[in-house]
């Protein structure tokens, strides 16, 4: 009777870790709608330390850009955003892969997608740093319109 306790509990105990172990986690997909001028969903939020796939859709009539870094002081100018977006980027010292119709690119040191109008790309990396950032299109006169968001990594 003992002997087959004993056995029944290693058999569970073989089970979860044969379920637990081999089960990678599953990727964050999210949809994110780019036009004149909006990203839709205004917010979007991940899980850290979870694979995330995020697919831009451009539904506009230009090319826009998709860019996520630290949260802007007030009041900076359309200038120093550019520069401060590039050297808080989120994704920059991320390992990350971009797939557009027209090509692949994967490495560190992305820090903008640029979407041509009616067109997708698929922007794939795991989220590290938790907090409240910035999505922005910088383009001339996009993000001034409204052209921003916000991501949110728990």
């Amino acid at each position: 009777m003992r002997k087959v306790t004993i056995l029944a509990i290693a058999m569970v105990i073989a089970l979860a870790l044969m379920q637990g172990g081999s089960a990678a986690p599953k990727a964050q997909k999210v949809t994110l709608e780019m036009g004149e001028y909006y990203f839709r969903p205004k917010q979007v939020t991940l899980t850290a330390g979870v694979p995330a796939e995020i697919v831009l859709v451009n539904k506009g009539k230009v090319t826009h850009e998709f860019m996520v870094y630290a949260l802007p002081k007030p009041g900076i100018d359309m200038d120093e955003l550019h520069e401060w977006a590039e050297e808080q980027s989120y994704f920059k010292d991320l390992e990350v892969k971009v797939e557009t119709s027209e090509a692949e690119v994967e490495g560190m040191g992305i820090f903008e997608v640029e979407v041509k109008a009616g067109k997708k790309a698929e922007v794939k990396f795991t989220p590290r740093k938790k907090g409240t950032f910035e999505i922005g299109c910088l383009l001339p006169d996009h993000y001034e319109r409204g052209m921003k968001g916000t991501l949110v990594v728990k």
